[in-house]
């Protein structure tokens, strides 16, 4: 059947830019290769759900309407990439305004935004805050590994998929229970990945009530308080 929105599937994809420099992957020697291999990082086919703005629009958009399977490629433009570069999200600052020296092609985190120094000088930095991908266009070759069905198996995509791959959870009838990974607990993107987890499982697997166990012992109190 053909893959309409809410679907959840594996897909498999190579991301590169109009030069052919590839940006993100998810096989491992491919990011070998290209030099962006990340130790922490598990190479396998992702798991997606269709239409919920989890990769670009322009890749998601292609996907609907494709059966398991299906290789193929997409170019994609910036305005259903990451967007087009903005001249508002870059600023001069004092570079006494940061505790620490700041030197060009540095990630300076301000607030809740995250900007990269262009440039340095008489005792002013260029921070660019913008999205690194906005404004390129790019292209993806993927596959449709896989079209999964089934309650228990979409929640387990859905689970390994965007929480991680060694998570362990319970499942019973319309009810899950989620060990959360201890280094999510104060992560401020896992206050909203959390939820939005909560949304897919609801929403696309069938799920009725989403329950995440968070446990911390004497050691990691006493580890947080050291902090």
């Amino acid at each position: 059947m053909a893959i309409t929105k809410g679907d959840i599937i594996k897909l498999s994809f190579t991301g590169r830019l109009e030069n052919g420099a590839v940006f993100d992957t998810t096989d491992e020697k491919v990011a070998r290769d290209s030099g962006i291999f990340d130790e922490g990082r598990t190479y396998q086919p992702m798991a997606v759900v269709v239409g919920s703005n989890t990769l670009v629009q322009g890749l998601e958009e292609d996907l609907v309407g494709k059966k398991k399977g299906y290789r193929g490629t997409v170019t994609v433009p910036p305005e259903k990439g990451y967007g087009l570069r903005s001249l508002e999200l870059i600023e001069t600052v004092p570079t006494k305004k940061f505790d620490k020296k700041v030197e060009p092609g540095a990630w300076i985190e301000s607030g809740d935004s995250i900007g990269v120094v262009e440039s340095v000088s008489g005792g002013r930095a260029r921070i660019d805050y913008n999205e690194p991908l906005a404004g390129k266009t790019l292209t993806f070759e993927y596959k449709i590994e896989d079209v999964v069905e089934g309650k228990k198996k979409k929640a387990d995509a859905v689970i390994k998929g965007y929480v991680g791959p060694d998570t362990k959870y319970t499942l019973e009838d319309d009810t899950v229970t989620i060990e959360v990974p201890k280094e999510y607990y104060l992560d401020k993107e896992w206050l909203l990945g959390k939820v939005l987890i909560a949304r897919f499982l609801v929403s696309f697997v069938g799920l009725k009530k989403v329950t995440y166990l968070e446990t911390l012992d004497g050691a990691d109190l006493k580890e947080e308080a050291e902090k």
